[in-house]
């Protein structure tokens, strides 16, 4: 099996395996954490199946979309109700956005017609990051620090998808992107599911 044909059975699966393991290891998590993580998960499914088609790029791209829309709003669940509620890390804001803003310039003349969409997915990858970064207390709760290199990996995988689509694909641009989005899903699903569970916290 090559790498493309794998690839229509790793990413759908790895969603699939991850929604299980939610299920079955969730422990403490109450259910308007556990319904937002787990749609989540579904709209990545979408989002997986639906890329494996080009023409479905743009229905792929809003399933995605979606998905973070629910990373971003369990996130912010869990900042709002962690006590005290962390502080803003502004130079990481400042940082951040900049980057977003200088990548976006970058590959604002290769988009085309799908310029507004390509923002649009990518303020909502930002803001995803960036909630998961002000959700915890990271100096006692070290759970956090997986959801924030999942999110990490995860903006990291989807500008490497960019470059390849919209500009120049890297060397093994296929093999990164598999393997950062597949760490970044297990690092925000297992740092979410450790953080509920009290042994280890």
């Amino acid at each position: 099996m090559d790498l493309h044909s794998a690839r229509f059975v790793t990413k759908p699966l790895l969603t699939i395996l991850l929604m299980f393991f939610v299920l079955t290891s969730h422990g403490n998590m109450k259910s308007p954490y556990l319904r937002r993580l787990m749609l989540a998960l579904l709209f990545s499914f979408g989002g997986d199946v639906l890329l494996m088609f080009d023409s479905q790029f743009l229905t792929g791209l809003g399933s995605f979309l979606l998905a973070h829309v629910f990373y971003i709003l369990f996130f912010l669940k869990i900042r709002y109700s962690n006590n005290p509620v962390p502080m803003c890390k502004f130079p990481i804001i400042f940082l951040h956005a900049a980057f977003l803003i200088s990548f976006i310039l970058f590959l604002l003349p290769h988009l085309g017609a799908l310029k507004i969409p390509v923002i649009i997915y990518a303020l909502a990858l930002s803001i995803t990051v960036q909630s998961s970064i002000h959700a915890f207390n990271l100096k006692w709760q070290s759970a956090g620090w997986y959801c924030i290199i999942g999110a990490v990996l995860f903006l990291i995988s989807d500008s490497l998808i960019a470059l390849g689509k919209f500009y120049q694909p890297l060397p093994a641009n296929g093999v990164l992107v598999m393997v950062t989005y597949g760490l970044a899903q297990w690092g925000i699903t297992a740092g979410a599911v450790s953080y509920f569970n009290p042994l280890s916290r």
